[in-house]
């Protein structure tokens, strides 16, 4: 079956999502690094820094495969609820964020990350999108039909 628009949609979205975090750590990793540095209990844990970044990545990049180019339904349902996730999280992150805690580059990067993994699940719920997933949607044929 051919890819439908929505699905493709969705890649860029999330993929465009995904660079943007690279480009969020790279902003954010002087300022992690040193905060865990600077507490004695967590100063020799600088290298999960790296196991952090290299799990974010192999998910990332997992679930973008088995969602746009393999269409589990499974990976469907764990962007959505990450997505989600993702969208509370910073909601209950910005008044802290607005009071000075991030800068306005994170700020920034995080608004446009968190923007675009909620546009990119939603395109997971369109007519051709559902069909990819090989979900049911002739009751909704029927329905508009009538």
């Amino acid at each position: 079956m051919q890819r439908p628009a929505s699905i493709i949609t969705f890649e860029r979205l999330y993929l465009s999502g995904f660079a943007l975090s690279l480009v969020s750590w790279v902003v954010d990793w002087p300022a992690m690094q040193a905060k865990l540095a600077a507490n004695p209990q967590t100063k020799p844990f600088g290298w999960m820094l790296f196991v952090m970044l290299g799990l974010n990545i192999a998910i990332t990049l997992l679930l973008w495969f088995f969602t746009a180019r393999r269409a589990s339904v499974v990976a469907k349902w764990i962007v959505v609820v990450l997505a989600g996730l993702s969208a509370l999280r910073f909601l209950f992150n910005l008044p802290a964020a607005l009071g000075g805690a991030m800068g306005a580059p994170s700020l920034i990067l995080s608004v446009l990350t968190t923007a675009l993994g909620v546009a990119a699940a939603a395109m997971l719920f369109r007519f051709d999108a559902r069909a990819w997933f090989g979900e049911d949607v002739t009751d909704e044929l029927v329905e508009d039909g009538e």
